[in-house]
């Protein structure tokens, strides 16, 4: 379970930063606040459900004995990719709801991609301890 809402973050994160966050661009400035609503509601929920299976596995893991370095760095980088999100991404995100900014856009972007790197080595890890 927890491997593979890993690597679904994983490919979320790429989708994310390839596609989604490069087209907030084309949106119109009118448009922009209801866009940018509807894009943080629906994201939510694709995250969020992933964040549980995901930690439900980490913890079952924990619980059921298997601790090994394989099982510490899954943990330790998947929660370092929730706390990054709420320590930061959703800051930005909350700057960007009132208006849209290139600066906040281009913070987001990176700490996207730090995201995305933490996910990839978590769902690595999680491969890993499977063998």
């Amino acid at each position: 379970m927890t491997s593979a809402a890993s690597w679904y973050l994983v490919g979320l994160g790429v989708t994310v930063g390839t596609t989604i966050y490069p087209s907030f661009a084309l949106v119109g400035d009118d448009e922009w606040p209801g866009f940018h609503r509807h894009h943080s509601d629906r994201i939510s929920w694709a995250v969020g459900a992933a964040w549980v299976a995901q930690a439900v596995g980490i913890f079952w893991w924990f619980l059921s004995g298997a601790q090994l370095a394989a099982w510490w760095v899954t943990g330790v980088t998947a929660f370092a990719a929730v706390a990054l999100t709420v320590a930061v991404a959703v800051h930005l995100h909350n700057q960007l709801g009132t208006a849209r900014s290139s600066v906040v856009l281009r913070k987001l972007r990176l700490v996207h991609s730090v995201r995305t790197v933490l996910w990839l080595i978590s769902a690595l890890a999680a491969t890993m301890a499977l063998s």
